[in-house]
């Protein structure tokens, strides 16, 4: 079997993962209403599943190594199921559909989280590519899922739109089973000693700042445009346009700027570049959201913000699998730096997005300040491969 072909079954289920997540996004006054609940109860929904990264994210790492990769695989294929039938049942009823949102939720680090290992053991010269495709389709499955879901939800109902996400986590789940055999496992159950080295901090500041970045934004556009007394209905059709756009940005940069710059053995001259064009278009993102909005320039912003800024993400990803050398270890690597991706996205925007709309010059100089940082660290990232640990006489390799 191709080992390119391998890879199709582990995509298409992390596109039902990102579908079945971001379907919520544009349904939130419909959740609300149908579950009894306020706004942030409905958007704590929403944000489970980079809640879930943050406390399952070394556990999918570790079991990706311990168990080999295929298990962490099957693990999200089946989660994922019961989680989105179990909130489709319970859709009147906020307790039982946050439960199964959770168990739903906890196939996202299952499946994203040791991509490293996915990438490493089917082809680790291609690392950059794998893992920036993995994580851009992810994106697309977010972007199709904000696009569709009020589509989805006018033709068959807020419960038939639900009920489609459990049905391609289905047949998600019906390829992945023959699907990933082909896998490697003769990396099973090495040891994650001394997987961590300081140098990953730098990739760690780089995973936080974009992503923080894409979400807080992602989240305050309606309220920004409402700030500059737009009318509540153009607020929130702009704001979902702008998150759509984003998230197709971002899942096409992924898709497509990897690969480029690993074909042409220019991934540091890449990891600049990218990290320049998301400085710049992420400020200017900032400044017009916070000084007035000019619509025609926060749609180019926003998309090539994810395009350029989720590109530079899953490069710095995939730097931090060549502070080791065997995909056990890389699986771990980058579990470690989804889960400090994912604290800056549970922490950042809560605290800098409301600065927008009380004082945004302090709101811009702060985004400028994150992100200005994260460019002078790109020309730092590791973009060579570990050297393979040696045996030496009478002592045990590390």
């Amino acid at each position: 079997m191709n080992n390119w072909a391998k890879l199709l079954p582990y995509w298409f289920l992390l596109f039902t993962i990102g579908f079945g997540w971001f379907i919520l996004a544009p349904l939130v006054p419909l959740l609300g209403k149908s579950l009894g609940v306020g706004t942030p109860s409905v958007l704590l929904l929403v944000s489970m599943y980079g809640y879930t990264m943050v406390v399952l994210g070394l556990l999918a790492g570790w079991i990706s190594a311990k168990f080999t990769v295929k298990a962490a695989i099957y693990y999200a294929a089946a989660i994922s199921i019961i989680g989105l039938i179990g909130r489709s049942l319970f859709t009147s009823n906020y307790t039982g559909f946050i439960i199964f949102q959770i168990i739903a939720a906890a196939a996202y680090p299952l499946a994203l989280a040791p991509v490293g290992s996915v990438a490493d053991s089917i082809s680790k010269e291609h690392a950059h590519t794998i893992i920036g495709v993995s994580v851009g389709i992810l994106f697309l499955g977010l972007a199709f899922g904000s696009f569709l879901g009020p589509g989805l939800t006018s033709a068959l109902s807020m419960s038939g739109a639900l009920w489609f996400t459990a049905v391609l986590a289905i047949l998600a789940a019906i390829w992945v089973i023959p699907g990933i055999k082909g896998y490697p496992t003769n990396y099973k159950g090495k040891s994650l000693h001394g997987v961590f080295k300081v140098g990953m901090i730098k990739n760690w500041w780089i995973g936080l700042s974009i992503a923080s970045m894409s979400v807080m934004f992602g989240g305050i556009a309606s309220t920004m445009l409402l700030h500059f007394h737009y009318p509540l209905s153009s607020a929130l059709a702009y704001g979902g346009l702008l998150g759509g756009l984003a998230f197709l940005g971002s899942a096409l940069g992924a898709i497509i700027l990897p690969p480029i710059f690993e074909q042409y053995k220019a991934i540091r001259a890449g990891l600049i570049l990218t990290s320049l064009l998301s400085l710049i278009f992420v400020t200017t993102l900032a400044y017009s959201l916070g000084f007035g909005p000019n619509i025609g320039l926060l749609v180019a912003a926003f998309f090539l913000f994810g395009f350029f800024g989720n590109a530079f993400w899953s490069m710095a990803l995939t730097s931090t699998t060549r502070y080791v050398s065997d995909p056990a270890q890389s699986g771990f690597a980058t579990s470690m730096y989804s889960v400090i991706t994912n604290l800056g996205v549970a922490f950042v925007p809560v605290f800098l997005g409301p600065e927008f709309a009380v004082d945004a010059a302090v709101g811009v100089a702060v985004v400028f300040a994150i992100e200005l940082i994260a460019f002078i660290l790109s020309p730092m990232l590791k973009t060579s491969e570990a050297a393979p640990a040696k045996a030496s006489t009478g002592r045990k390799v590390k």
